[in-house]
């Protein structure tokens, strides 16, 4: 069972040193950084610590189906398994499900209603209230001091700590403890403000606020990008080799040509791989790590087909399996740092085709885009607005694997040189 080693060992020890004994009941504190920075990981391991303590924990996102929250918490807890050999892992693993609950709220954003709603449903579902809330998406550009204060009251009233994520450009290291305008308004009415900036194959967190303290002299802390934890730097802890192939993800569709490529070559090198997809996918042809997606699953990455159009400069048909497609392509992309595609680049900085709709969604989202492209026989990575060659490596513990159906032998061997770079050897 779990034992006050494993609890001590917790980097989120690291994280409470860094804000004077952490959050507290009755506090809210925000993760602010960039879409794919690692907003979500560090809730996680926030909540699966409090679970690992024995407290009740809510967790909503207006974004992350809840399969994906409950892998994302999985995945934690079987790193925590294999670093420090805990026993009876399968019987810790059911006790910490029945004190937690995953709610996924789609839309642009979470209002306060919907938070209060889902602490009501906590409390019927475990049969008390959560001693820990973590809310990702929370309406900040069109919320006011009152809502923001309503916060206060209700981490008081359940007895928790709430935390909230906020998408915003975390400052830079050189620009100090200085607040994005997304949350410099209500930086008075939050306890603690937290900052991830990508830096390499980590994540630096720094400390913006610590309750009514200056964040000066808080200790480095980082998110490990392949295990997704916190690493204590000032206790000599130094994370995974980045080349531990257990730890890469790809995503794709499964569909033939380029994505049945890139899975027949996961498989080859030992990674994981998930397919997503759904019912009447007629191209699927790989089912290994096979997540069919429900209808309302797919309706999160809905998107005007005319806009996809207009984007792409393709006219696509407006036919049920292909928005299907293109919904289930937000899926493919979302979680992943790098986007690797096989297709042709066209004048105007598209890809052609529909794995276009892929390429777009990593450049708006700002992933690190890497297309191979077929007609220069080359890749290339959208950098500061332009196509700028590259010699690709796979370095993120989740990507995404995508492109043209009609793969020739060029694209093929591109892929396979891809993770030959990346895992050979």
């Amino acid at each position: 069972m779990i034992t006050k080693d494993v609890i001590e060992r917790s980097p989120i020890r690291a994280l409470e040193r860094s804000i004077h004994g952490g959050l507290g009941l009755g506090k809210v504190g925000v993760v602010l950084g960039q879409t794919g920075v690692g907003k979500t990981a560090a809730l996680v391991q926030i909540g699966l610590d409090a679970l690992l303590r024995g407290k009740v924990v809510l967790h909503v996102s207006n974004e992350a189906p809840v399969n994906h929250l409950r892998a994302w918490y999985d995945e934690l807890f079987h790193e925590i398994e294999r670093s420090t050999g805990l026993e009876n892992a399968s019987t810790v693993l059911l006790e910490l499900e029945r004190r937690r609950l995953l709610i996924c709220q789609p839309g642009s954003s979470l209002k306060l209603s919907k938070l209060n709603e889902a602490s009501g449903m906590a409390r019927g579902a475990l049969g008390r209230d959560p001693e820990v809330v973590l809310f990702e998406g929370f309406d900040f550009d069109d919320a006011t001091d009152d809502q923001v204060r309503s916060l206060h009251e209700l981490a008081a009233g359940l007895g928790a700590e709430v935390w909230l994520s906020l998408r915003a450009q975390a400052p830079s290291e050189a620009q100090g403890p200085s607040l994005p305008a997304a949350i410099a308004p209500f930086a008075s009415l939050v306890d603690v403000i937290l900052s991830l900036e990508p830096s390499g194959a980590q994540v630096k967190i720094r400390v913006l606020k610590d309750h009514d303290r200056g964040p000066a002299g808080t200790p480095p802390l980082v998110l490990d990008a392949v295990t997704l934890q916190l690493i204590d730097q000032s206790r000599g802890l130094s994370g995974h080799d980045p080349r531990n192939r257990e730890l890469f993800v790809l995503h794709s569709g499964g569909a033939r040509g380029a994505e049945a490529a890139f899975g027949e070559m996961a498989e080859r090198y030992g990674l994981r791989e998930i397919v997503f997809s759904f019912e009447g996918h007629t191209s699927r042809v790989r089912s290994r790590g096979l997540q069919l997606l429900s209808d309302a699953e797919l309706r999160m990455g809905d998107v005007s087909l005319r806009y996809v159009s207009h984007r792409l400069r393709r006219v696509f048909p407006q036919a049920p399996l292909v928005r299907k497609v293109i919904q289930s392509i937000w899926h493919q992309i979302r979680p992943c740092q790098q986007v690797f595609v096989v297709g042709r680049i066209q004048a105007d900085d598209t890809v052609r085709g529909g794995t276009g709709w892929g390429a777009e969604l990593a450049r708006r989202w700002k992933k690190q885009l890497n297309v191979f492209d077929l007609e220069r026989n080359a890749w290339f990575r959208w950098i500061d607005e332009a196509w700028k060659p590259v010699e690709p490596v796979i370095d993120s513990p989740m990507f995404a694997g995508t492109g043209t159906a009609n793969l020739d032998a060029a694209g093929r061997q591109a892929i396979e040189a891809l993770f030959e770079r990346s895992f050979g050897g």
